[in-house]
């Protein structure tokens, strides 16, 4: 068990140094030698040795003096001091550098045997605990897994990086905070503080999901595995969660379903498209044919225009959930997104005339480049404006404020000072199908989430300043871009 740790003797006495030597090997102890100081500094620094014995007096110095130096050259040992001469004063001084033990000649062979073996047992225990240190802490530096210790009132005692990695959560900024209120979703926390209760009660619970917050206001979701660490005396005093982030999980396992259901739509609309092309363009027709033959001030005219209109809006919802079912094909291109908003306020114009309506914008001044589909782009654009032309009264006021965050993202926040969005709303605006509108397929904020979503941005609903509906987007900066300005589009004045 002694094999990596060596013993040390420092006599300058041949016989009493061979006799030691002797006593110490039959323990199975490696065993070097030195009848100097200066030998022992030529062998320079020495980490293997885990005991010096040490005579007193040497011919170049003494142990009062040398011990200082010789703690430095052999970091990992221990020190007995052995004496022929031994007086109080000389006692207390080697005490104080740190000796463990104090032995006078001549040397009792079991005496020391036993001193010796108490040392390297304890010197045994002592790497071996370090070894777990660092097993242990290598495995909080590098394990792709939340490492979380809470105590039984629920508050953080620690974590390990990978969970600032993913959260932006620093240790020493929320060490010994409520772990449920700091990260736990409101939605969330009463079921996780159930399960927390179970653990603590001594029951292990795997499998549990749940969001955390981040410090960016997103979520991650998290897949849990919950014990508890007990103290010496065998009660609980802590609860230890693993937990492995499976939010791309879960996001590929939502996307893949939602291509099904898209790719079925897709069938369905075609299908349906397919049969009813024929059928609305005889109807368009045989409308035309009516409009020409009944005059404008008929009562029928009225009639055949409301089968016109009807006619359109058919047309339309089909157009409208094809659009949403087939596939997102860019063709990106870098430009400033100024550009493209301010031509879609532009091409709305009919939509305002005879209207108080303003586009009140803001922007941080670096004409941010992002690459993107400009059509698709103008779409998501088109939407926003039309949802607040229609939702507000006049005067319609919708800000725009543009800014850089940091080096990666472009942000965006659309606000208008209609009557806002309630809860279900707010919940359920980007459900596909999903409309408080008498006409409409409830698709359009779908179809924006899947353009943002297409250009690896994020669009969500923000608590508004004041009154009014407001959503947050954010798209991918583009650095390096040639910039390729779009055709310009001259708004009113009083636009």
């Amino acid at each position: 068990m002694n094999g990596e740790m060596e013993i040390l003797l420092v006599e300058d006495d041949a016989d009493t140094r061979a006799n030691l030597a002797d006593i110490l090997k039959l323990d199975g102890y490696c065993i070097r030698t030195a009848s100097r100081f200066s030998e022992v500094r030529a062998f320079g620094p020495q980490p293997n040795v885990a005991v010096v014995l040490l005579d007193r007096r040497l011919p170049d110095g003494d142990a009062e003096t040398v011990l200082p130096e010789l703690k430095k050259l052999l970091p990992e040992a221990e020190f007995i001091v052995v004496t022929g001469y031994a007086d109080m004063e000389s006692t207390i001084a080697v005490f104080k550098l740190g000796v463990v033990d104090y032995v006078l000649k001549p040397i009792v062979p079991e005496a020391i045997r036993r001193t010796v073996a108490r040392i390297l047992r304890q010197k045994q225990t002592e790497r071996e605990l370090a070894r777990e240190q660092h097993f242990a802490n290598e495995v909080l530096a590098t394990a792709e897994a939340i490492i979380l210790v809470l105590d039984l009132d629920g508050y953080i005692v620690r974590f390990n990086p990978y969970f600032t990695r993913i959260t932006g959560w620093r240790l020493e900024d929320i060490r010994g905070k409520d772990w449920f209120v700091t990260c736990i979703p409101d939605d969330d926390r009463d079921r996780v503080q159930e399960v927390f209760i179970q653990t603590a009660h001594d029951v292990h619970t795997s499998g549990v999901l749940n969001s955390i917050n981040t410090t960016n206001g997103r979520q991650r979701q998290i897949r849990w595995s919950n014990s508890t660490l007990k103290g010496d005396d065998g009660q609980a005093n802590s609860i230890l969660a693993i937990g492995v982030d499976v939010t791309e999980l879960i996001a590929a396992e939502q996307a893949s379903k939602q291509s099904q259901r898209l790719a079925a739509i897709g069938e369905t609309v075609a299908g349906l498209a397919h049969e009813s092309r024929n059928a609305l363009h005889r109807i368009q027709a045989s409308v035309q044919m009516l409009q020409l033959d009944v005059p404008p001030e008929s009562e029928l005219r009225e009639e055949i225009d409301c089968i016109e209109r009807a006619s359109f809006e058919l047309h339309t919802a089909l157009e409208e959930v094809r659009q949403y079912a087939a596939p997102i094909q860019l063709h990106r291109e870098p430009v400033k997104l100024p550009e493209v908003w301010r031509r879609v306020w532009g091409y709305l114009s009919s939509l305002r005339d005879g209207r108080d309506t303003e586009l009140i914008e803001t922007d941080c001044g670096c004409d941010c480049i992002v690459d993107i589909d400009v059509l698709r782009i103008e779409q998501l654009f088109r939407n926003l404006f039309e949802n607040s032309l229609a939702a507000c009264n006049d005067p319609v006021r919708i800000h725009l404020d543009c800014k850089c965050d940091g080096v990666d993202w472009v942000m965006l926040d659309v606000q208008d000072n209609g009557p806002g969005l309630c809860a279900e709303q707010r919940d359920r605006i980007f459900e596909p199908f999903y409309t408080t509108k008498v006409r409409g397929t409830g698709l359009g904020m779908s179809i924006v989430q899947r353009i943002v979503d297409a250009h690896g941005g994020a669009i969500h609903v923000a608590e508004p300043q004041g009154k009014g509906a407001r959503f947050q987007i954010r798209f991918p900066k583009h650095e390096t871009a040639i910039y390729r300005s779009c055709p310009r589009v001259e708004v009113p004045a009083n636009a």
